[in-house]
């Protein structure tokens, strides 16, 4: 079965009203990996990022990301990773992947843990590419 690891801005924008074009794509992707067509995986690096911007960027209180995280990694088809390989990671940031959350979904990416990399941000999308990661969109 296919895995595809999902970056940050999808996470948000499926939990948020921030892009009604993208949540419902973001809906889309979730919702197919409920009923069995793939499985999500959310690196460590993403719910944690998807964290600190919910609760600063868009002022949530804590408890309910809580909430809502814990509602997004029980859905079915939804699983969590937290392997890195720090090599690959040190290898492209600063220099060939400017983020260091995005070097680490590529990095994840390329140790096999996800085979293709959902993201609504095409500066990134090209990046990983460039690195040898497929993308979803």
């Amino acid at each position: 079965m296919r895995r595809i690891g999902v970056d940050t801005n999808v996470v948000v924008s499926f939990v948020t009203d921030r892009d009604a074009k993208q949540q419902t794509r973001a809906a889309e992707l979730f919702v197919a990996a409920t009923s069995g067509q793939h499985i999500i995986v959310l690196h460590q690096a993403v719910i944690t990022e998807a964290v600190y911007v919910l609760c600063t960027v868009y002022g949530t209180p804590p408890h309910d990301v809580s909430a809502v995280m814990r509602d997004v990694l029980s859905l079915p088809g939804v699983v969590s990773a937290d392997q890195v390989d720090w090599p690959t990671i040190w290898s492209s940031w600063p220099r060939r992947i400017k983020d260091f959350g995005d070097a680490c979904l590529t990095a994840v990416a390329k140790a096999d843990t996800y085979d293709v990399l959902a993201t609504f941000d095409a500066e990134f999308a090209k990046r990983a590419r460039r690195q040898g990661v497929a993308t979803y969109w």
